[in-house]
């Protein structure tokens, strides 16, 4: 049934990836310019693919590569970088060499901060952070919780959270952070979540391929 119900929003999802029916010109840019962007061969597409597995469920296991971060997500991360260009990065869960070089790559001058259980996180006084969630443990979901709650009451941010169909305390974390702010839109595919958390946008969820 669940597979079903997947199956049955495709022509809805397929519409919207494309823009259609996307009435606000933030949502409709980010969609089809970034988020869907399948044409443009960027620089370092090459350099993440080589540490990426083909597919979602590839099951790339080498240690010291991406693990379960597919080659069009990696893409996907590193365009979304590119496009808010943001002075700080918060990761959340270490994402590993891919993530390294997604990084170095979309945004060299932006100060990374690793966040994980017992540790603090201060952020820059300035500017809308990017935060880049890739793994959390049960035990560490209610300190991950804190961490953003305090952010997204703080200050806008752009909140990329990955694995919610693989980390079960991320699935919930997700929709928490969704329904109590009352700004900014979201975009996802059931496996990546992109959250961009700004007061000035109206609160409004699209379900796009990615």
């Amino acid at each position: 049934m669940k597979k079903l119900k997947e199956i049955l929003k495709y022509p809805a999802m397929w519409h919207r990836s494309r823009g259609f029916g996307v009435h606000s010109p933030f949502a409709y840019h980010f969609i089809t310019k970034v988020i869907g962007e399948r044409k443009a061969v960027y620089y370092a597409y090459a350099k993440i693919a080589a540490f990426c597995p083909k597919s979602r469920k590839a099951g790339f296991n080498e240690i010291f590569a991406g693990r379960d971060m597919s080659i069009p997500e990696g893409q996907l991360i590193f365009r979304v970088l590119c496009y808010f260009n943001p002075e700080e990065i918060i990761e959340i869960g270490h994402g590993h060499e891919v993530t390294n070089v997604i990084l170095r790559n979309a945004v060299p001058r932006a100060k990374t901060k690793f966040f994980h259980s017992g540790k603090s996180i201060t952020p820059e006084p300035t500017g809308e952070p990017v935060v880049i969630a890739n793994q959390c443990s049960n035990e560490e979901a209610e300190e991950t919780m804190e961490l953003l709650r305090n952010l997204v009451a703080s200050r806008d941010i752009v909140l990329i959270m990955r694995n919610l169909h693989s980390v079960p305390a991320f699935a919930s974390i997700w929709r928490e952070i969704l329904d109590a702010t009352p700004f900014g839109m979201s975009f996802t595919d059931g496996y990546t979540g992109i959250f961009v958390a700004r007061r000035k946008l109206p609160r409004t969820d699209y379900e796009v391929f990615m």
